[in-house]
């Protein structure tokens, strides 16, 4: 399927999740109150880290493969038997750890134990979820992306039903309780859509447990770890930083920029996630991999710049039409943070090439070492200039990220050249 094709579909998973979440967060503004939206935030952080954790990295593993695997249906679902396989094995304790901690977890994460309930239908909804995941890669790998476009979007969709139908009757625990169910009907959405798909196999479980292919899945769980626990706490660190120089004022006005740069991020890195990693993982030749190389330099970078710099340039206008007079001040971020996004993406564009060719425990360093470099630099520019040094920060990374990914790329050019009478296609 076409670059162009996949920019489509990702802009239109965008949009539409942009639209259920403003249904949404109108919905829980209303009857769970900020306090209420507060604890629900809470459970989905804690929701998102255990998926991340538990099967983010094996995901990343089973899209290389399966779009490696094209011609082989054999070899392709003994990859999910295995990945399932092991999901089951590390999911199934999980849950079971959580469950036994129910009620400390739900004191300390939701601050009240009579949510305890609520915990315990999350340990028990988790194996869905883990298997709704493998489902997505899956259609990912196979570059099927109307199906993983049509997965998420009616997961979307399911959410926002859960949400209108628990939160009136049952308030703040109705609210959790929309969330906790939402795995198992999300597997059951994303299994009509996959039961039918000669990507996914008849009888997924059936087809055995390569030890190789576990090996080669599990290396990208590292990785997977690195980004799903520390982002988060590289971006707390950041917002204490902003917080000593310029107070929570500040701390709003970057989070205000992000919100919006975040809007048209989301349909660009859509793409990138759908179209090339596993593009990258199913070709072989130096030339085949050099044109999707061009094609993403000189039509989905530019784009996104453009949409940066009219941003920038609207800024005034954005900040009059969506927020207040007092965040006037964020217009001093703008520039940062839109130059930022766009190297962002141009390093994003060579690291899912590298991600396709050279090894996950390679990526995972890189990953760590980025953050610790954005950190520095952070902690710079930020007790210098707060709130804007934070853009600039974000900018001086991904120049960096971006220069070492290229010299990076550079390297595996040479390789899949110097292999090429061997490799071919």
């Amino acid at each position: 399927m076409s670059l162009r094709r996949a920019f489509s579909f990702g802009a239109l998973q965008t949009g539409f999740s942009m639209v259920l979440s403003f249904f949404s967060i109108k919905i829980t503004a209303v009857y769970l109150g900020p306090a209420g939206i507060g604890t629900l935030g809470q459970l989905t952080y804690f929701m998102s880290l255990t998926q991340g954790v538990l099967a983010a990295g094996l995901q990343v593993g089973l899209v290389r493969r399966t779009a490696e695997l094209t011609d082989d249906p054999t070899g392709r679902a003994r990859v999910v038997s295995t990945i399932l396989r092991l999901l089951l094995i590390v999911g199934i304790p999980a849950a079971v750890i959580i469950a036994l901690a129910s009620k400390w977890l739900a004191g300390q994460l939701l601050h009240d134990e009579r949510f305890q309930s609520v915990l315990l239908v999350v340990a028990a909804a988790l194996v869905f979820g883990l298997m709704t995941a493998v489902i997505v890669g899956c259609a990912m790998g196979a570059q099927d992306y109307r199906a993983s476009t049509t997965i998420n979007m009616s997961t979307g969709f399911v959410s926002l039903i859960l949400v209108a139908v628990l939160c009136p009757q049952f308030g703040v625990l109705g609210g959790l309780m929309a969330l906790a169910l939402l795995p198992p009907c999300t597997l059951l959405v994303a299994w009509m859509f996959a039961r039918n798909r000669a990507w996914w196999p008849k009888q997924p479980l059936s087809h055995g447990f390569s030890a190789q292919e576990g090996r080669a899945a599990f290396a990208y769980v590292p990785m997977a770890i690195i980004n799903t626990v520390g982002m988060p706490l590289l971006q707390l660190l950041i917002r204490d930083g902003v917080v000593a120089h310029s107070g929570m004022t500040g701390v709003g006005l970057l989070q205000g920029v992000m919100r919006i740069s975040d809007m048209y991020m989301g349909i660009v890195g859509s793409a990138f996630v759908m179209y090339f990693f596993p593009r990258f993982s199913e070709l072989r030749a130096a030339n085949a991999i050099a044109r999707e190389i061009k094609k993403g330099l000189v039509t989905i970078v530019p784009a996104a710049a453009a949409v940066g710099l009219a941003i920038y340039l609207l800024r005034d206008v954005i900040i009059h039409l969506i927020f207040t007079k007092e965040f006037v001040p964020m217009r001093d971020l703008f520039a940062w943070q839109m130059v930022g996004n766009t190297l962002s993406l141009t390093g994003q564009l060579f690291s899912n090439l590298l991600l396709s060719k050279v090894s996950a425990l390679a990526m995972a360093a890189l990953a760590a070492v980025t953050m610790l470099v954005w950190w520095l630099i952070s902690t710079v520019l930020v007790s210098a200039n707060g709130a804007v040094g934070a853009t600039q920060a974000y900018a001086a990374t991904y120049a960096l990220y971006t220069a070492a990914t290229a010299i990076a790329t550079y390297f595996v050019f040479r390789r899949l050249r110097a292999n090429a009478p061997a490799a071919g296609e």
